[in-house]
């Protein structure tokens, strides 16, 4: 987090014996160092959902993807299966309608 070294620490240490005095400084670094332990294992915490909330995302998108291509792979095959089907219906329509023609004529014959 900061870049704090050796030399920073024991100045740190020397002004915080000045001015907190040699009795009172064990229990001010105890304190100090429960809140920055404190303050470390919420920055984790906030890390690892902010992290989990990403890979959640990414799921997401990769589901999205996944199922548009799925969409986009199996449309084509079920339009020409469609046109397909369409055409067999029209193919069965029109000899019956021929039929139905040729029929229709021998029904006025036989009427007359």
């Amino acid at each position: 987090m900061f870049d704090i070294g050796f030399f920073e620490i024991c100045l740190i240490g020397i002004i915080a014996l000045l001015v907190i005095g040699p009795e009172k400084l064990p229990r001010v670094a105890r304190t100090t160092g429960l809140w920055l332990g404190k303050a470390r294992g919420m920055v984790k915490t906030v890390k690892y959902e902010i992290d989990e909330q990403i890979r959640v995302e990414e799921l997401k998108q990769s589901v999205e993807r996944a199922k548009n291509t799925l969409d986009n792979s199996i449309s084509a095959p079920i339009k020409e299966v469609e046109s397909s089907l369409d055409e067999l219906q029209n193919q069965l329509k029109d000899p019956s309608e021929k039929n139905l023609q040729h029929h229709q004529p021998n029904r006025q014959s036989n009427k007359k």
